[in-house]
This record gives structure tokens, C-alpha cells and sequence, in this order.
């Protein structure tokens, strides 16, 4: 599981996930995912295209970090997922609890506005 992490504005942070959101994938990145992002209190997008698997524990943490940032009253929105990735999603309901999108500018426009 990789990670790269940017800020794109003073307000917003920019997350690549590539590779499995199984269980050993979550255990290589959340810390460092939650790390980037729940402290500071800025609101994140998710770029979910290198990501071909995702599991419960994936969703959980994603759920998480929503639920912190919610919080501290910034967004997090995932977008760009792949098709078995977006049915998972699709199935779970997790766009009443996480916007997804299509696109980078669609996830943009979901935590701000």
C-alpha cells in the first residue's frame, strides 16, 4: 500500500492510496493516514484510482477520520474509485456517510461547500 500525502491550499490536503485496502494495507498506512490529516483539522480529498481492494477495515478507516474531522468541522471526500471499489461502497452505503466523487474537482467542491 503506498501513500503520498500534499497540501493543496492552506485548507486542504491532497491523499494518494495505491495498491489493497485489506487489512495488512490498512495496517501499513492508517496511522500515517490519520497522522496527515486529523490533527491539523484541514479537510482532505482521497484519491482513490490506484486502489483496486478495499475491506471492512479500509471502510472503517475512512470512517474514522470523517468522524474526527467532523469534529473538528472539516470534510473528508474520497473520489475516483475504482469499479469493485465503488461497488463495496455502493453496497455499504458509504456515500451517506463519506462523499464520493468522480473527479479531483468534484471532491474539491464536496468539503467545501
Amino acid at each position: 500500500m503506498d501513500m503520498d500525502i500534499s497540501d493543496m491550499n492552506d485548507d486542504l490536503k491532497k491523499i494518494v492510496l495505491s495498491g489493497r485496502l485489506d487489512t495488512p494495507g490498512v495496517d501499513q498506512v492508517e496511522t500515517r493516514f490519520t497522522a496527515a490529516i486529523v490533527p491539523g483539522g484541514k479537510s482532505a480529498i482521497v484519491d482513490l484510482s490506484g486502489v483496486d481492494f478495499i475491506a471492512s477495515m479500509g471502510i472503517r478507516m475512512f470512517i474514522a477520520v470523517a468522524r474526527a474531522l467532523s469534529a473538528k468541522e472539516a470534510n473528508i471526500a474520497l473520489y475516483a474509485p475504482q469499479e469493485l471499489v465503488k461497488e463495496v461502497f455502493d453496497n455499504v452505503s458509504m456515500g451517506d456517510i463519506v462523499p464520493i466523487a468522480a473527479t479531483e474537482e468534484e471532491a474539491v467542491a464536496a468539503v467545501s461547500g
